[in-house]
């Protein structure tokens, strides 16, 4: 059985915004990583912002993809930033050990303050 998930994106100055509805786990996580893989290659974009407000559910895929997505940037000086998770996402990142390598903001403009 497949989740679903809408995913959009938002540019502000040099950063990329996020915004996931719904659930993502292994059965449509190639959705995220398309829509991301081109901002990963514009090295004019300087920090990607996933906004978790909406998202209901990650696996440990996703979570994977999380990691790699934060020593990608951070290998490049650029930063990976989550904003607005609700309590299920950040209990999830809380307990793999997430919150601990990718900052997390209350809000998107706390998140873009901090880029």
């Amino acid at each position: 059985m497949s989740t679903t998930v809408q995913i959009t994106t938002e540019a502000k100055d040099n950063a990329y915004i996020i915004h996931m509805i719904g659930e993502i786990d292994v059965s449509n996580l190639s959705d995220l990583e398309s829509i991301i893989k081109p901002i990963i290659d514009n090295a004019n974009v300087k920090a990607i912002i996933l906004d978790c407000k909406d998202l209901l559910f990650i696996d440990s895929k996703v979570v994977g993809y999380i990691a790699y997505l934060s020593t990608t940037f951070g290998h490049s000086e650029r930063k990976l930033l989550i904003a607005s998770a609700n309590e299920t996402i950040n209990d999830i990142l809380t307990l793999v050990g997430l919150t601990a390598i990718v900052p997390q903001f209350s809000t998107i403009d706390e998140a873009l303050v901090n880029i």
